[in-house]
């Protein structure tokens, strides 16, 4: 891990290219541990890391010196108990990146599970076991408005592609100082990001080499 565990997301609408965004942020870190909670058990994802749909099993296998892990979520079964015990697990590693997909089935706006709230919060560096850990975070979703907001205030990094509510679009053109029509109209795989420490928009286009997605700003 880096001496900074960042805090990111990762927003837009479908087809417009966040999670391939995100697996190119994946690759660049070159996170040695790596657990995915794969929510809607995306074919994507499934060069991610080991795919188990036993949470025990994906739990034992956190436990590792080195790890790539994703959690097949078990939907005949209590969605939010098994996030709670996910992010359990991830604190008490510690020292790894956190990717989850979907955030809006397990947060809402108004609403943080404990341990997910714990990690976005102090995950950053905290002690625990008598060693000082980290949690890096990436989250992504279709609508910000629908993902709790203590974590997209914590973000280090906002990412965001075209966004399919118009409402939605509104609100982060605010934020940002643009007009809310260039957020609603962005293209397919065309993206403007804000970072915490820099007032400055940037914006791009995701392209891709040799089949892998590759992060490209605008010139």
């Amino acid at each position: 891990m880096s001496d900074k565990a960042l805090t990111r997301a990762a927003f837009g609408a479908r087809g417009t290219g966040k999670t391939a965004w995100v697996k190119a942020t994946i690759a660049a870190d070159k996170p040695a541990r790596l657990a995915v909670w794969d929510f809607k058990h995306d074919p994507s994802l499934h060069d991610m890391g080991t795919p188990y749909a036993s949470l025990s099993e994906c739990m034992q296998a956190m436990r590792g010196k080195r790890f790539a892990v994703r959690y097949l979520v078990d939907h005949t079964k209590d969605v939010h108990a098994q996030f709670e015990l996910f992010c359990q697990a991830a604190w008490v590693v510690g020292d790894l990146l956190v990717f989850v997909d979907e955030l809006p089935e397990v947060t809402k706006a108004n609403r943080a599970p404990p341990a997910w709230r714990r990690l976005v919060n102090v995950g950053r560096e905290y002690q625990h076991g008598g060693k000082v850990k980290r949690v890096a975070i990436i989250g992504a979703g279709q609508r910000p408005a629908e993902c709790d907001k203590t974590f997209i205030a914590n973000c280090d990094v906002v990412h965001c592609g075209r966004l399919g509510d118009f409402a939605d679009a509104a609100k982060m053109a605010r934020t940002w100082g643009i007009d809310q029509r260039e957020l609603a109209a962005l293209p397919d795989l065309h993206w403007i990001e804000k970072r915490a420490e820099s007032p400055e928009l940037v914006r791009g286009v995701l392209t891709f080499r040799n089949g892998r997605p590759v992060v490209k700003p605008a010139p």
